[in-house]
């Protein structure tokens, strides 16, 4: 693949499109947002084991496809709960060209292709703060706790582990421009695992890009 940032840039747009839809949905039926303390099994919530584990790894693939076009990658995905969300992109299996971190204060995106970093926080781009977007939305689906389940993240193949039911088939529709594409992401080898860094230590020579570029990307997504 030519250009990680972009792809990077197109499954963030995935991730935060569908949190603003949460967010007006659960704004429209009255109901609160997502809770730190519950886990779904289906549609019916039920109350989290505090016992349960809070870091948990996987394998992933990430697949999108639009336009005619379709892009595949593989990579890791890490999660420790309340604390931070991080998928590395890996080609040939071994080097990591890039990386979402998502943490309760900031979301951020490292191009290691081209050194490139952007870090934000959420109240600072206008249309996440505008849906009072955050980590905890975010956070709701990886961890299969969203409220109320909305049609464009579709999850299946669900897995018990560490007390979690824990989907590892997420499938998004992103509509961009006068079409849509699909951000497939699929997880295998899924374990509880801890150990690992929960924030990205950046290379002093590498360069942040404003967060208005990336918006600009964003709105003109093409695969």
């Amino acid at each position: 693949m030519k250009n990680y940032y972009k792809l990077l840039a197109l499954f963030l747009c995935a991730l935060l499109a569908v949190s603003c839809g949460t967010k007006k949905h659960a704004t429209a039926s009255g109901s609160t947002e997502a809770g730190l303390a519950t886990q779904q099994t289906g549609n019916q919530p039920v109350e989290a084991n505090p016992q349960n584990e809070t870091s948990i790894t996987a394998k992933l693939r990430l697949d999108l496809s639009g336009g005619g076009k379709s892009v595949s990658v593989g990579g890791m995905l890490r999660m420790k709960r309340n604390d931070v969300i991080q998928l590395s992109l890996v080609t040939f299996g071994i080097l990591e060209v890039a990386r979402i971190e998502m943490t309760p204060d900031y979301f951020m995106i490292i191009n290691k292709m081209e050194k490139q970093y952007v870090k934000a926080a959420y109240s600072d781009v206008p249309f996440l703060a505008q849906g009072n977007v955050d980590f905890r939305m975010i956070q709701a689906f990886f961890w299969n706790e969203q409220t109320p389940p909305i049609a464009a993240w579709e999850r299946s193949d669900f897995v018990t582990l560490g007390g979690w039911n824990l989907p590892t088939r997420h499938l998004i529709t992103i509509p961009y421009k006068s079409g849509s594409a699909k951000a497939a992401l699929t997880l295998s080898n899924p374990k509880v695992e801890s150990g690992w860094e929960t924030r990205t230590a950046l290379p002093t020579h590498y360069t942040e890009v404003p967060v208005d570029k990336l918006l600009s990307r964003i709105m003109n997504l093409t695969m």
